[in-house]
């Protein structure tokens, strides 16, 4: 008998079993090839592990535990949220400064002005009230120092008093409430003056109790309207901090010029101008300084008018 050969298998009958070989090969590789992923433990986690270790508790404890504190926290988030919520106070709108015109803008500026007792409108250097003391008696520092005094004592109060008599008079007889008021505030001032200056007050001469009719308080009385007792208070501050810087300014230029010191420190060597010392000089030193000062004021007060008037230039007056 012929040898019997066994039948060979057709390729396209293999191709399947191959495929099923290498499919189950693939999938043996993949298996032993998948990565274990472990899960990332929250240091949160772990400090309550660590926590509930440390103090005995089972597993079933920190369970319990974990459950109630969610609980408690969910609780309190619907009773939050359960609440109504407050209601805000609406705050008012601010109004916007209505657009001044032209004419308001400049009134404004000349009311600045007129309200500066300081600098531009200053009642010695400007309006040239009160010169009479400053020149004869403003020689040096100490006796500008004592005017000083003198007029902060007299100045606001006397203010502050005559217009509250006005009150009652219904502003009439200004004259004589004015004088008479300074007359009765001079009393005082003169025990206090003398107990801080003693016999040095006497070097002012006539001139302490010529004050009493200073220009800057008799002044006020021309007015027709009549203030209130604030707005003399805070003018009468005013006043007498301009008349201060006036006075000061002038007897310390006036001893530094004449003597080369300033209250009684020596500055200079020598004495650059001796006659300022005098009346005449100190009149001369005055009026100059007068005019410096008013000279920068008015520089300083055209540009503010330039200015509002380039600024409003666009807005009917």
């Amino acid at each position: 008998m012929p040898n019997e050969q066994t039948p060979k298998a057709s390729p396209k009958a293999s191709e399947p079993a191959a495929a099923g070989r290498s499919l189950r090969r693939n999938k043996k590789q993949a298996e032993h090839s998948q990565t274990v992923i472990i899960p990332q433990i929250s240091p949160e986690v772990l400090e309550q592990a660590r926590r509930a270790a440390a103090a005995g508790k089972n597993r079933q404890q920190v369970e319990q535990e974990a459950i109630a504190a969610a609980e408690a926290a969910a609780r309190a988030k619907a009773e939050a949220a359960a609440q109504p919520k407050e209601a805000k106070p609406r705050q008012p709108e601010q109004k916007k400064p209505a657009k001044m015109t032209r004419a308001q803008a400049e009134a404004e500026l000349y009311q600045n002005i007129h309200d500066d007792h300081l600098w531009l409108n200053n009642p010695v250097m400007v309006r040239g009230l009160g010169l009479a003391p400053i020149v004869a008696m403003a020689s040096d520092g100490n006796r500008a120092m004592m005017l000083c005094v003198t007029a902060i004592l007299l100045l606001t109060a006397t203010r502050v008093l005559a217009v509250a008599v006005c009150h009652l008079t219904g502003n009439r007889f200004r004259a004589m409430v004015y004088a008479y008021s300074a007359a009765i505030v001079y009393v005082p001032a003169y025990l206090i003056l003398y107990q801080l200056f003693g016999t040095d007050l006497t070097l002012l001469g006539i001139y302490l109790p010529m004050m009493v009719v200073e220009p800057v308080i008799i002044k006020r009385m021309e007015a027709t309207e009549l203030e209130t007792i604030g707005e003399a208070f805070r003018r009468g501050i005013n006043n007498t901090i301009g008349v201060c810087v006036a006075i000061l300014l002038v007897g310390m230029l006036r001893e530094l010029l004449g003597v080369g010191t300033v209250f009684d420190h020596t500055v200079l060597a020598f004495a650059p101008l001796p006659l300022v010392s005098q009346p005449a000089g100190g009149f001369l030193l005055l009026g100059i300084l007068a005019a410096l000062w008013t000279a920068v004021g008015g520089a300083y007060v055209h540009y503010k008018r330039e200015e509002v008037r380039h600024l409003y230039a666009d807005r009917k007056r």
